[in-house]
């Protein structure tokens, strides 16, 4: 990918998430040409909006691996502008700043140290000991790409990332049985959910796992740093937001995320 391809790609995937509009076309000399090049162009697209407040992993499976035709899980950068707190209140989202979101329910981790990247790998007992909390979550998921645009262009573009919801904190987390615990989202006041599911759907309930194997994820030089949030992906599938309104995402008796859509 030579600078020239590398630039038009940048500037035309900071430009998708700024108007917010989906890209028509990806030309082929767009795609880069490994993982490398693709954390490269993340990094460059991400630096446009302000420094990284937030990680999610994807393709923890060796079955999603396949599919992906990747060798690894894969990180994707989140912008700090783009993490909404709702640990003590509901955020706030417009519609408008989005194209076609996608909702997912999700386990989140707060960092309470820094998890430098490193040739030996983390074990689990050291990236639990770097946990400060648990966060509950919700991630809008925003395609800007074509669907043909390849898994290398989707790892540049931060894995379709449009805003992640961090909602309570829960510090005392160690216990918790995420297979068992189930997981709704609904419109407030609508019965009818909008997605269900469990903890069980990372890893067969080990969100914990998932932040282990980012935490070795060679992607950008970074590592990851005290402060950070990395969500671990959806418990309820990625059902498309229905639309303005109050939402509200239930995690059994651990509390809930509560977010506002704006038109």
């Amino acid at each position: 990918m030579n600078e020239h391809d590398f630039n038009s790609a940048r500037d035309a995937l900071i430009d998708a998430r700024r108007r917010p509009a989906a890209l028509a076309s990806y030309p082929a000399s767009w795609q880069p040409d490994d993982l490398a090049d693709a954390y490269r162009l993340q990094a460059a697209v991400i630096d446009a909006f302000g420094p990284v407040g937030a990680w999610k992993v994807a393709a923890v499976t060796q079955a999603q691996q396949q599919a992906m035709r990747l060798v690894g899980p894969i990180a994707g950068a989140i912008p700090a502008c783009h993490v909404h707190d709702a640990a003590s209140g509901a955020a706030r989202l417009r519609l408008a700043d989005f194209i076609a979101p996608l909702i997912e329910c999700e386990f989140a981790f707060e960092l309470a140290r820094d998890l430098p990247e490193r040739d030996a790998a983390y074990t689990r007992a050291e990236v639990g000991d770097a946990v400060a909390a648990l966060r509950l979550a919700v991630e809008i998921v925003d395609p800007r790409l074509p669907r043909d645009a390849g898994t290398m262009s989707q790892i540049a573009d931060g894995f379709n990332n449009g805003a992640l919801v961090a909602g309570p904190r829960i510090e005392r987390w160690s216990s918790v049985d995420f297979a068992a615990t189930t997981i709704v989202l609904r419109a407030v006041g609508v019965a009818e959910s909008v997605a269900t599911g469990s903890g069980r759907a990372i890893l067969d309930g080990d969100p914990l796992g998932a932040l282990v194997l980012l935490a070795n994820v060679h992607a950008s030089g970074r590592g990851l740093r005290r402060g950070d949030i990395v969500t671990t992906g959806s418990c309820t599938g990625a059902p498309r937001l229905p639309g303005p309104g109050l939402y509200r995402a239930e995690f059994a008796s651990l509390g809930g995320v509560d977010l506002r859509v704006d038109g």
